[in-house]
């Protein structure tokens, strides 16, 4: 985008002020996002054009993270999360004259991403990280909150999505995947328990990220400093994030591995991220989560696999391809992590019971 328009959008938040620099940044895919420098200032923050095709209440986008920000306010936290800057008129998002919205956030400096996890230490700091957010919005009211994405996690929505594409077959490519699609059949109704429970209200609904890959967090040295991306943040349970950091963080392998040989669940990274995840929620955890949790990465390898799946018989019209067979390639990489999870049901059971077993050990032995 022209260098000049960027300094006027930049101009609303700060008037007056003087843009020294703006470059892209990040590797984010949704929203066009610049780092800016103030001059004279040292200061330096983040601009984003926010995606209205994906996000289509940036508004709602806003005043969430307003609401965060807010709860967080006056206490010390080990974690942040940016600042939110309002433009010259108090806005949270500022609309330019083509209607684009744009938003002004702090910049977290002296930090960096993690894209995938090589170690354990990496999986426990992000483990405590997304700990740390389900517990502070624990208490937030979540009938305040918007989704932002209407349905997104929502099992029964796309395993009718899936159903629609099977039926459409749209790209004539169903007969070539029929082992794939009765592997995801066949644990429909097993994996929609969760959703069945959390619509009786026996899995409370709460606010949650909805995004917890590891590159929405900030680390310090060897540290989880920052939780980013809270454009997902709204109503949700616990097993979404939960899940959706070890579908991704478990994956030894690429999500587009071709050689399925490669693929497996990596459970010194699932043991680790427990640990830090239990250290902050164990206080605020119900039985009937706990006793659900270890289901959660599984069920969001589901959802992404069919989603997958869905795309490839829509013919690629959701996702970036970079050839015919990408999407097929990704539902296979999360069905062989389904199968892996499968495989290891009773570890990943005592893995979480042994968490909080070790933690009500350490608070008997600090109270004797």
């Amino acid at each position: 985008m022209d260098v000049l328009k960027l300094k006027r959008i930049a101009g609303e938040f700060f008037p007056g002020k003087a843009v020294s620099s703006i470059v892209p940044f990040g590797e984010g895919h949704i929203n066009d996002t610049y780092k800016l420098g103030l001059g004279g200032t040292g200061e330096a923050f983040i601009l984003q054009r926010i995606n209205t095709k994906v996000f289509s209440n940036p508004l709602g986008v806003a005043n969430t993270h307003l609401k965060i920000q807010e709860a967080l306010s006056g206490q010390y936290h080990p974690l942040v999360i940016a600042r939110l800057v309002p433009d010259s008129a108090g806005n949270p998002v500022h609309f330019d004259q083509d209607g684009n919205a744009w938003r002004m956030t702090s910049f977290i400096d002296n930090s960096v991403t993690i894209e995938v996890v090589k170690e354990p230490w990496q999986a426990l700091e992000a483990g405590r990280g997304f700990g740390w957010f389900n517990k502070i919005c624990h208490s937030l009211d979540v009938t305040r909150f918007p989704e932002p994405i209407k349905d997104f996690h929502r099992l029964s929505f796309r395993i009718r999505q899936l159903d629609e594409a099977i039926n459409r077959d749209a790209a004539k490519r169903l007969i070539t995947v029929l082992d794939l699609v009765k592997f995801y059949k066949d644990r429909e109704q097993s994996l929609s328990l969760i959703e069945e429970m959390t619509d009786q209200g026996k899995i409370p609904l709460q606010v949650v990220h909805n995004d917890t890959k590891i590159n929405n967090l900030l680390f310090r040295g060897r540290k989880a400093a920052a939780v980013i991306d809270l454009d997902t943040v709204g109503p949700g349970i616990i097993h979404y994030d939960y899940g959706d950091a070890l579908r991704t963080g478990g994956n030894t392998s690429n999500e587009d591995e071709q050689d399925l040989e490669n693929v497996d669940f990596n459970m010194q990274a699932f043991e680790a991220f427990t640990r830090g995840y239990m250290e902050q929620v164990c206080n605020i955890i119900t039985k009937a989560e706990l006793d659900n949790l270890h289901l959660a990465p599984r069920l969001m390898a589901f959802i992404m696999g069919i989603r997958f799946l869905a795309d490839y018989l829509n013919g690629d019209v959701y996702y970036k391809t970079a050839y015919p067979g990408h999407n097929l390639d990704r539902s296979k990489v999360q069905m062989k992590l389904i199968e892996c999870m499968e495989a290891r049901e009773a570890q990943m059971k005592a893995t979480i019971d042994n968490a909080l077993a070790a933690l009500s050990e350490g608070r008997n032995t600090s109270n004797d």
